[in-house]
Formats: structure tokens, C-alpha cells, sequence
């Protein structure tokens, strides 16, 4: 999806109702009463966002920026990094934006009201000492408190000193710092060189994610970009290097109802290939139709697969400390690209603990090649969500 579409439109999906309640009274104050549905919020985008149709025109890095007539968008980055001593890490940056409803009227353009809200998460997986450390922040648009700005300089998203942006030279930077439980700080900065040209995921980057074709998102990635930079640990300076994944999302109406939740997989292979693959499932079991992923040639190019197309099996359950069940082992086919890949968490306990759970994190991976050929290696990155609410 990376489509993480109901991880995404839940977290946010509860942040715009709380924001809007919050923000609304304090833009009108007398007496107005908030009533609104969950379902109605994260599926029906209403009169003051646009739609999400096949047939759009992209231009980069135009549309590395924000789409603001859309109501929910993401900027996404995970890795796998590792120092020079072979100290292996997995990362995770994300941003989101919210847009809410539109107000007219005293109070609409307040400062304090702003036009979205705007959501963080950050995680680092130490893999050396299997421990998994997650951040998240939320906060108005507003004050200086976070924004998304776009010049010919380049793009800027950041959330407090959290920040993620690209220069017009095409190369990356991100900045985080947080502390951990015991008190020790954590700091990431890391630049990122773009090695293959964004992919339009799905039909054109018109991206399905339900039986009705108003839920769908536009779509696009870069699935491999060159990383380096530094990981603080307290006093600890490791320089990393390694390779990241980024994915960029917007729509409007982005949860088809009954669905659940959905596996989602970004997978960096050793020859040169990517692949992507997302499953949604509803809460009987079923698998949408409408899933689909692509797999990357070495040049760039996009072969896009449906459903029919590959097959994810489960072959290992772990549960969380916060007594979740997920998948943890798998084996992916597709038969089409002579792939059958095993993909293996490279650390059991990655889950993210924020308003609803879920489970994001480092993945090695390994191929069972036919007699004669080489086996295929390559790490990756795993999302899983909805799997709280399956096994509350």
C-alpha cells in the first residue's frame, strides 16, 4: 500500500475526529455539536476533498510535495543499515497529514485552527541487542509546530525537530531524535540517494484498495535509495550505511468497509529486483480481490501483479509483548517471476505501540531456487496491521 491504508486511516482516521472535536469548538465555540462516525470519516471523503481516479498525470518531484485537496497523505522510510564493525539496524520515519473538514464563517481562519494535523512515527530496531525502540508524535499544523513546505529549493515535512526533506539535487536527508525508556537519547541522520526512478504503483498510480473504485489512493515509490549517515546511542556514534525504501501516499476514501487490516511487503533483493506485495483481508478471513504488488526490474521497471498472482503463506506466529498474535515467518510465490521467497523478521518484537498497534519492522530474505540456480538474498521491511482487533 506501501498501502498500510487501515493502520494509516485509523491512527489518523482518530486523530481527525479528536482534532476536529477539539478545533471546531474552539473555532466555534456556541454550543455546536460534533457527531461524527468513524467509518463515515476514514470512507466517504465528502464534498471538501477530491477523489481518487485512474487516468492522473504525474510529474516529479512536483508531486514529491503535498496534495492537500486530498484528505489523508503519507511520506514514508524504512532501512536496513549496519556499521562498519557488522552492528546490523532496521529504521522508520513517517509523516502524515490529515486534512480537516473545511470551515467557513468568525473563527475559520483562526491560528489556532488549522487546516490539518499532522502525525509522526519513528522507530529504531537495534538488531545486535534484539530491541525495538518506537516514537510517536502528534500535533496541530499549525504555530510552527510542523508543516509541509515545497520551493525550488526543494521539500521540507517535519514535525518538531523531526524532519524529512529532498533538495532540488534530487538527494534526501532525515533528521530524528528521541530518548529511550531508560533515559538514554537516540539520534538518526541519514542522506539518501535515489538509485531507481519513482514507481507508479498500481494501474498508473492509481492504486486499489477495495471492491468499490472510489477507495483507492495514489501510489507512488522509490524502492531503492542509497543510505548513509550517522546513529547516535547515548555516547555510541555508529556511521551506517546501507538501503532505504520510500513511498508516498494521498487519497480520500481509503477504508473499504470490513476489511480488517493487511500484510504488507517491501522487499530488496540482492539481484537488482524489488518487490511489493500487499494482502487485505476482511474480518472473515477473506482476501480482497483488489490486492495486488509489483515487482521491479534492475532498470526501473514495473511488472504489476494481481492477486491471482502470487500467494503469502504463513509458517510462524509470534506473539507481543503487548499479547498481539502476527504472522512471523513467510513464503512468498510468484510463479510468473520465478519467485519463491522466505522472509524472515530479523528481530521477533517490532511492534509499534501507539493508539492502535501494529506490527513494522527489518526482514531478511532468502529464495528456494530450482536445481541449477543460485539462491536469491535481500532484506526488506514487514507491515503488519489490524491483527489487534482480530485477537483483542
Amino acid at each position: 500500500m506501501k498501502s498500510r491504508w487501515l493502520r494509516l486511516s485509523l491512527l489518523v482516521g482518530l486523530i481527525f475526529l479528536g482534532s476536529y472535536a477539539v478545533l471546531h469548538w474552539q473555532a466555534e465555540p456556541k454550543g455546536m455539536e460534533v457527531g461524527l462516525d468513524l467509518q463515515s470519516a476514514l470512507s466517504d471523503p465528502g464534498s471538501d476533498f477530491a477523489e481518487v481516479t485512474p487516468g492522473r498525470e504525474f510529474s516529479f518531484p512536483k508531486d514529491h510535495g503535498e496534495h492537500t485537496d486530498f484528505r489523508t497523505e503519507w511520506w514514508y522510510l524504512t532501512g536496513n543499515l549496519s556499521d562498519a564493525s557488522g552492528r546490523n539496524f532496521g529504521y522508520q520515519l513517517t509523516f502524515f497529514r490529515s486534512g480537516l473538514p473545511k470551515l467557513t464563517g468568525e473563527g475559520s481562519r483562526s491560528f489556532w485552527r488549522p487546516d490539518d494535523v499532522m502525525m509522526a512515527h519513528f522507530a529504531v530496531s537495534d538488531l545486535a541487542e534484539q530491541k525495538f525502540h518506537p516514537w510517536e508524535r502528534l500535533s496541530r499544523r499549525a504555530l510552527g509546530l510542523a508543516d509541509i513546505s515545497q520551493t525550488a529549493e526543494g521539500l521540507k515535512v517535519w514535525l518538531e525537530d523531526w524532519t524529512l526533506e529532498r533538495n532540488a539535487g534530487g538527494q534526501w536527508a532525515l533528521h530524528a531524535e528521541a530518548t529511550k525508556v531508560d533515559g538514554t537519547p537516540l539520534a538518526l541522520d541519514l542522506t539518501l540517494a535515489e538509485m531507481k526512478p519513482p514507481v507508479l504503483q498500481g494501474e498508473g498510480g492509481y492504486s486499489r484498495k477495495g471492491p468499490d473504485p472510489k477507495y483507492a489512493s495514489y501510489y507512488v515509490s522509490i524502492p531503492r535509495l542509497k543510505t548513509q549517515g550517522t546513529l547516535n546511542i547515548g555516547s555510541d556514534s555508529h556511521t551506517v550505511a546501507g538501503s532505504s525504501w520510500f513511498d508516498h501516499e494521498w487519497s480520500s476514501a481509503a477504508l473499504a468497509p470490513g476489511l480488517v487490516g493487511w500484510d504488507w511487503f517491501s522487499l530488496q533483493l540482492e539481484d537488482g529486483r524489488e518487490v511489493m506485495l500487499y494482502q487485505l483481508r476482511y474480518a472473515d478471513g477473506r482476501v480482497e480481490s483488489e490486492s495486488s504488488g509489483a515487482v521491479i526490474a534492475e532498470d526501473g521497471t514495473p511488472t504489476t501483479l494481481a492477486a491471482s498472482d502470487f500467494v503469502i503463506t504463513v509458517d510462524e506466529h509470534h506473539r507481543s509483548h503487548r499479547g498481539v498474535d502476527y504472522p512471523s515467518a513467510w513464503t512468498l510465490e510468484i510463479p510468473s517471476q520465478n519467485l519463491r521467497l522466505k522472509v524472515l523478521p530479523r528481530m521477533a518484537d517490532q511492534e509499534m505501540a501507539g493508539g492502535l498497534p501494529y506490527w513494522e519492522g527489518a526482514v531478511t530474505i532468502a529464495s528456494e531456487p530450482r536445481e541449477g540456480e543460485s539462491p536469491i538474498k535481500g532484506f526488506g521491511f514487514v507491515e503488519l496491521t489490524g491483527y489487534d482487533r482480530e485477537n483483542p
